[in-house]
């Protein structure tokens, strides 16, 4: 049996399993907390990863560890080494990379150092110059070229002419008369490594359908392919073949891709053969197709459900109400079926809502029939609901629907979000309703913005699923996710809660929201934490700014915040020394005059343009607060270098601008030089929404919570 991922295995790890014949086994869910604490325990203190705890760190293991923690959107436990390590494997004199530092540099070795580059955004442009270079100059036979273009696409570059000409005769050698390569059971196998080359060098295999076919027509009983007669399907040959399906958008029989995954997964979470505990390797393998699975139907690749609970459990429909005879729960899914209705019929979740963010994912059986997703809706006897809806179907994709009240659409969805659509594959919607504002998207497109002036419409209600009225249809949701958000009232009470409160500042109403934490009587010192919003919830309202970030944390679950939060609302910039950093300033004064307040465990943190004002006011004033916690912001290592002495963790994901990631290595790399104990944290294949893990961690939240300036850090 040929190993079809070289490279990508570990030294210790097994490459290619044998899988013995028997039933297919549903896909068991993704242990994305048990995978992070077992991959991330392979990082060394030179910053590489090993294939097994102690083991030495290699370049492809450390490139291995990248991806696994990137599919589950863990951390590396040091990113800064890691990143280091990578660097210290290359050559000076070629550009080329090895697979340890002082080695002999390889092609194979190059391309997974350009692969961990750009999954880590290290954006070095002469590094990567010099790699591509090396690759163009080196990669010859067939392997080299299949593993050099894989590592291009992943740093966005393309060869030259010159190169992608011989790259392609290399690429084409013995190609079939139907375009397809190779013979036999390795047919499949050889076909798929060939036309995913090409794609990646930008070029268009001939003959796609024979490909296709070629392709899908070689996949197993158990699931999986194989290059050898009569023997059982592996993993490395699967995912040859299944790459080169998911870039053509082919798919294989899904229910039985993900069968043949799911025997791989060992109790520890990781994936392995037999009775093992797992590796590094066949969890890579294994996680990739997952992945190529779900995408090719629609499906996201990673639910976040950091700072959400779940509407349903994914098992029964306890606690929900309606005509039952129509909706199961199977497989997580919350699933709805109608041979034919002559009435619209509703399942309403439990509990009532008011401000919050609300996503899940659907599928509508063949894209046919009408469906939606009510919100502040209430019941109407016998079977009826009242209030808004997310319309879900023809002609409906995207909408805001107003379900027998107004029965009209309040808003269409935009061109944009009906193009993302994929009417018979799951799709996404995603709504942000706070006060009379409710937002879409759809499948991460923005559908519209609607304002409801109707001042007579109820604020809050029921969250309910729907099967129109009509012919037979069937739909599934799965993820349904809520994110409850503060609706704070004007009032001057300093009881547990939210309340919206006014300051006047230089002859200037400045409105903000206060927290006041359970338990909290007048008498006990709380400490408190200032919080700076970004730049989209700048205003005069008081309330967005606690909607977004920390406030919206610690509506989901106010027992685990014991301090007392400060919300100022920025009408422009947090930068140290605007008229808005000095009201904010004075808000603390005003909270720290009103309420019992321990001065000595005073925090500052903030998100996006906030995190750029915690390092700037922190900067300029760092004997103001016990610690600071920058989520996402921008600043400069010459600003930051006057924290060195304060308590500080910064925290933002991998894949955020650029421009947010650097400074923020920069800074941090900056401190860590001159002594400083700083904390910092990356969230691997993280976008800018780096806050909803921040503030919903209680690690973070404990830290921020332990330090005291009169006695430093504990």
């Amino acid at each position: 049996m040929r190993c079809s991922v070289p490279g990508f295995l570990t030294a210790t790890a097994t490459a290619c399993w044998l899988l013995t014949a028997g039933l297919l086994q549903a896909q068991a869910p993704i242990d994305t907390a048990g995978i992070e604490k077992n991959i991330a325990a392979l990082q060394n203190p030179d910053g590489g990863f090993g294939g097994a705890p102690g083991g030495e760190s290699t370049l492809s293991t450390t490139q291995n560890a990248i991806r696994v923690l990137g599919f589950v959107a863990g951390s590396i436990p040091d990113p800064l080494k890691c990143i280091d390590f990578l660097r210290s494997c290359t050559d000076p004199a070629t550009g080329g990379f090895a697979s340890k530092p002082g080695g002999t540099p390889e092609v194979g070795t190059t391309a997974l150092a350009l692969i961990a580059l750009g999954e880590l955004n290290v954006g070095d442009k002469e590094l990567i110059e010099k790699a591509v270079k090396f690759l163009g100059q080196r990669a010859k036979g067939y392997e080299e070229v299949r593993i050099a273009a894989a590592g291009l696409e992943a740093v966005g570059v393309r060869p030259s002419s010159e190169i992608s000409d011989r790259w392609k005769e290399v690429l084409t050698a013995g190609r079939n008369p139907d375009g397809t390569w190779g013979q036999g059971a390795a047919r499949a196998f050889d076909t798929g490594g060939r036309a995913a080359g090409l794609l990646r060098i930008g070029l268009e295999p001939e003959n796609r359908d024979a490909i296709a076919q070629a392709l899908i027509q070689a996949q197993q009983a158990d699931g999986g392919w194989t290059t050898k007669d009569a023997s059982a399907s592996d993993l490395g040959t699967s995912y040859r073949i299944v790459r080169a399906m998911y870039m053509m958008r082919v798919r294989p029989d899904l229910a039985k891709l993900r069968g043949f995954v799911a025997k791989f997964k060992r109790p520890s979470g990781l994936y392995g053969a037999g009775e093992s505990f797992g590796d590094l390797g066949t969890t890579y393998t294994a996680l990739i197709l997952s992945r190529w699975a779900d995408l090719l139907e629609g499906q996201e690749p990673r639910a976040e459900t950091a700072g959400f609970k779940p509407l349903f459990n994914g098992q029964n429909l306890e606690g929900w109400d309606g005509e039952k005879a129509y909706w199961t729960a199977e497989n997580g899914m919350l699933m709805g079926k109608s041979d034919g209705l002559d009435h619209n019929t509703f399942l309403t979740a439990p509990g009532t809502y008011r401000d919050f963010v609300l996503k899940f994912s659907f599928r509508l059986k063949d894209g046919a029939g009408n469906s939606g997703v009510q919100f502040r809706s209430k019941r109407v006897p016998p079977h009826e609901m009242s209030g808004y809806q997310a319309d879900i179907g023809e002609q409906y994709w995207g909408c805001l629907y107003d379900e027998s009240r107004r029965n009209k659409i309040l808003a269409n969805g935009s061109d944009a979000a009906q193009k993302a659509v994929r009417p018979a594959d799951w799709n996404h919607y995603s709504l942000r309703i706070f006060g009379n504002r409710i937002s879409e998207t759809v499948n991460g497109v923005n559908s519209y913005e609607f304002t409801d002036t109707d001042e007579g419409i109820a604020p809050d209600g029921q969250i309910a699923t729907q099967i129109h009225a009509g012919g037979p249809m069937e739909i599934d949701f799965k993820n349904l996710l809520i994110q409850v958000v503060p609706s704070p009232e004007a009032d001057d009470k300093l009881t547990p809660g939210f309340h919206l409160r006014t300051l006047t500042v230089n002859g200037q109403d400045r409105r903000y929201t206060l927290y006041i934490p359970p338990g909290y009587d007048g008498t006990k010192l709380f400490p408190a934490v200032m919080f700076l919003h970004g730049s989209g919830e700048r205003g005069e309202d008081g309330v967005i700014c606690a909607r977004v970030g920390l406030g919206a944390a610690i509506a989901g679950n106010p027992e685990q915040y014991p301090f007392i939060g400060v919300f100022p609302q920025a009408r422009k910039t947090w930068e140290a020394g605007s008229d808005d950093a000095k009201a904010a300033l004075a808000t603390l004064e005003e909270v720290n005059n009103l309420c019992k307040v321990d001065t000595n465990r005073v925090v500052l943190t903030g998100l996006s343009m906030g995190g750029g004002g915690a390092w700037s006011i922190g900067a300029a004033m760092p004997e103001r607060f016990s610690a600071i916690v920058p989520v996402c912001g921008y600043g400069d290592a010459d600003m930051a270098l006057k924290l060195k002495n304060k308590p500080v963790w910064t925290l933002i994901g991998d894949s955020d601008a650029e421009r947010l990631l650097q400074s923020t290595r920069s800074m941090t790399r900056a401190l860590k030089n001159a002594g400083s104990s700083i904390r910092y944290t990356e969230y691997r294949t993280v976008g800018h929404n780096s806050w909803d893990r921040a503030y919903n961690s209680p690690e973070v939240i404990s830290w921020m919570l332990k330090h005291n300036r009169a006695e430093g850090s504990k």
